[in-house]
C-alpha cells in the first residue's frame, strides 16, 4: 500500500513537472495575446492623476510630460473595450494607491451605457485578460476553471496550437523598445514633413519683400489631406459606428450607469475627485450618430453628473480634433501626437486639473 502511495505521489509530481515545462516552452513560443496588461506591472503607489476606459481612454491620455518633467504619479488604467465594471474593480483593488486629494478621469463614450463587446469571442477575450492584474476577490468574473486553463496553465486549452511547440520561440522588444519605436515613428514622420516645406533664409526674404502677405484661406480636409485618406477615416468611421451601434436595442442600461455611479462614489470614499469627460471624436464617425442619440446620451450623463455632483467636459465634437486627421490613428481614437495635444489642452481647460497642478 505505501509503495502504491509513492509511486502514486511521483506519478503526479512528474506530470505536474512535464505541464510545467510544457506550458513554458509553449509560452515561450506563442505570441502573448494580451501583453497590453504588462503595464500594470508598474502601477506607482501615490497616483495623483489617473484616467479610466476603453480604448478611448488609453489613446487620448498622455500623462509623460507629469510624470518626467514634474514628476508627478500618473497611471493610465484603460484598456481597450474595458467596461465600466472592470474600470470599478481595478480602481477598487488600487484604492490605496490614489493619493488624497488626486483627480481621476473618468471617459465616457457613445457605447459606455451598453457593450462594446458582443460577439462570445469578444468577451471571452475581455474577460480572460483580466486573471493576469486582478486579484481574484476583486475580480468581477471570476472561475478558477478559467483561471487555471487559460492563465495557469495555457497549454490545456491550446488546442491546434499546441503544435506551436515545433516552432522557434519568439521574442518580443520590451515595454521601454516599444514606447521609443512610437517616439521614433513621430520624429520621423515630423521630420519627413517639414523636409518637403524647407525654404532657404534668402529665398524667405525675398518672399517676404515682394509679395504681400495673403489672407489665410480655408483648406478643407480633402485639400489637406487628400481624397484618399478622407475616404479611409469614412470607412473607419462607418465601421466603428457599427461596432458600437448595430445589432443593440438597449444603449442605456440601467446597471451600466450604476457602475459609473460606483466608480464615481468609489473615488470620492478615497478624497479623490472624478471628473466625467467625453474625448475627441472626428466627423467621420459623429456623422453617423443620430441627434436623438445625442439627446439621451447627454440627459443620461448630465442627470449623473448633476445627482452625483461631478463635472462633465465634452471633446467629442471639438473643432480643433474634428477634421484635424494629424491628431487621429483612426475615425474615434487619438494617435500619440493628438493625444500629447489633448491632454496638454486639459491641463489648460479642466479646472480641476489646472488647479490642483498649481497647487503641487
Amino acid at each position: 500500500m505505501k509503495s502504491f502511495i509513492v509511486k502514486s505521489v511521483l506519478a503526479v509530481c512528474l506530470t505536474l513537472c512535464c505541464l510545467f515545462y510544457l506550458d513554458i516552452m509553449y509560452e515561450q513560443k506563442t505570441s502573448d495575446p494580451i501583453a497590453e496588461v504588462n503595464k500594470f506591472n508598474f502601477v506607482p503607489e501615490g497616483i495623483q492623476i489617473a484616467n479610466m476606459g476603453s480604448s478611448h481612454g488609453d489613446a487620448a491620455f498622455n500623462w509623460d510630460f507629469l510624470t518626467k518633467e514634474r514628476n508627478f504619479k500618473c497611471f493610465n488604467f484603460a484598456l481597450a473595450s474595458q467596461p465600466y465594471k472592470y474600470d470599478y474593480a481595478l480602481l477598487n483593488m488600487h484604492q490605496n494607491d490614489l493619493a488624497e486629494g488626486g483627480i481621476v478621469f473618468i471617459p465616457v463614450s457613445y457605447f459606455s451605457f451598453n457593450s462594446e463587446a458582443v460577439t462570445p469571442e469578444d468577451i471571452e477575450a475581455i474577460s480572460v485578460r483580466y486573471y493576469r492584474i486582478l486579484s481574484p476577490q476583486y475580480n468581477p468574473d471570476y472561475s478558477l476553471y478559467k483561471d487555471l486553463v487559460a492563465i495557469r496553465f495555457p497549454i490545456l486549452s491550446a488546442g491546434d496550437k499546441i503544435f506551436e511547440l515545433f516552432k522557434p520561440p519568439i521574442t518580443f522588444p520590451s515595454l521601454s523598445e516599444n514606447r521609443q519605436n512610437i517616439v521614433y515613428a513621430a520624429e520621423a514622420n515630423m521630420e519627413e514633413g517639414m523636409s518637403g516645406n524647407t525654404i532657404s533664409d534668402n529665398e524667405m526674404q525675398l518672399a517676404s519683400e515682394n509679395t504681400p502677405a495673403p489672407d489665410p484661406a480655408p483648406v478643407s480636409p480633402e485639400e489637406m489631406y487628400g481624397a484618399e485618406k478622407i475616404q479611409e477615416f469614412e470607412a473607419k468611421g462607418y465601421a466603428r459606428y457599427q461596432r458600437h451601434f448595430e445589432n443593440k436595442t438597449d444603449y442605456f442600461q440601467d446597471d451600466k450607469k450604476q457602475e459609473l455611479i460606483n466608480i464615481i462614489q468609489l473615488c470620492k470614499s478615497k478624497k479623490v475627485t472624478p471628473v466625467l469627460i467625453t474625448t475627441p471624436f472626428t466627423v467621420y464617425y459623429n456623422q453617423y450618430v443620430s441627434d436623438q442619440f445625442l439627446y439621451d446620451f447627454y440627459t443620461t450623463i448630465n442627470e449623473i453628473a448633476v445627482t452625483q455632483e461631478v463635472s462633465y467636459y465634452d471633446y467629442s465634437h471639438d473643432e480643433r480634433f474634428e477634421t484635424n486627421l494629424q491628431y487621429f490613428g483612426d475615425a474615434d481614437h487619438l494617435n500619440p501626437e493628438g493625444a500629447i495635444y489633448f491632454t496638454n489642452l486639459l491641463m489648460e481647460e479642466i479646472p480641476e486639473l489646472s488647479a490642483y497642478l498649481a497647487t503641487h
